[in-house]
Formats: C-alpha cells, structure tokens, sequence
C-alpha cells in the first residue's frame, strides 16, 4: 500500500510540476499535458525509472473506465446541444475517438516491440 502511495504521489508531483509550468510561462498547452512530456522525457532519459510509478499506472490503466463516468454524465447534462448539433457532435465525437484508438494503439505496439526487442538485445524505438 505504501509503495502505491509513493507512486501515485511521484505521478501527482509531475502533474503539478506540468501545472505550474503551464501558469507561470503562460502556455496555451494544458498542465497536465507537459507534465506527461515531462514524465515521458524522465522514464526516456532514465531520470525516472519505472519502477517508481508502473504499478500505479497499471492500476490506473486497470480502472480507466470510471473516467468515463463524468463525461457521460456531462452529455446527459446538455442533451439540449445535442438536439440542436447532434449529427456534427456524434461525427466529431465518433473519429476523434477513433483517432485516439488508433494512435493509442500504434503506440502501445510499438512500445510492446521494444520491449520484447530490449530482451533480444536490439533496440527498436
């Protein structure tokens, strides 16, 4: 317990750090997307190893359904701009989704061949 402790709060530190990096230089970029850059650039670097945070995302990966929770929610709030914009909402809605997928998936595979490459020992990436 307090190992996933330790992780989620090197995870939430880096997620501040992003935070504060975004207010203070005025980045129109969202906070938590630099501290996933930042997060990406240390485990790349070997500044962070991925020891200090893989259980806590594997857990977080596991249970990344109840995130949805709020965004469903949120369309059954405004039902109203779905009657008026449905049909570009759902298109909208439908190849973004798709989009995410797809990369997601490119580079989850991609990733999953270093891996499986690092054993070999060659490097893919």
């Amino acid at each position: 317990m307090v190992r996933y402790l330790a992780q989620f709060i090197t995870i939430l530190l880096i997620y501040t750090l992003g935070n504060k990096i975004a207010t203070l230089l005025h980045i129109p970029v969202p906070g938590s997307m630099i501290g996933m850059g930042i997060l990406f650039l240390g485990l790349y670097s070997g500044a962070i190893k991925l020891s200090w945070i893989e259980d806590i995302a594997q857990w977080h990966i596991k249970h990344i359904s109840l995130l949805f929770i709020p965004f469903s929610v949120g369309i059954i709030h405004y039902t109203g701009i779905f009657r008026i914009e449905g049909i570009k909402l759902v298109i909208t809605l439908a190849l973004s989704s798709l989009t995410v997928l797809l990369v997601t998936a490119f580079i989850a595979e991609a990733f999953d061949k270093n891996k499986r490459g690092n054993k070999n020992g060659y490097h893919d990436l």
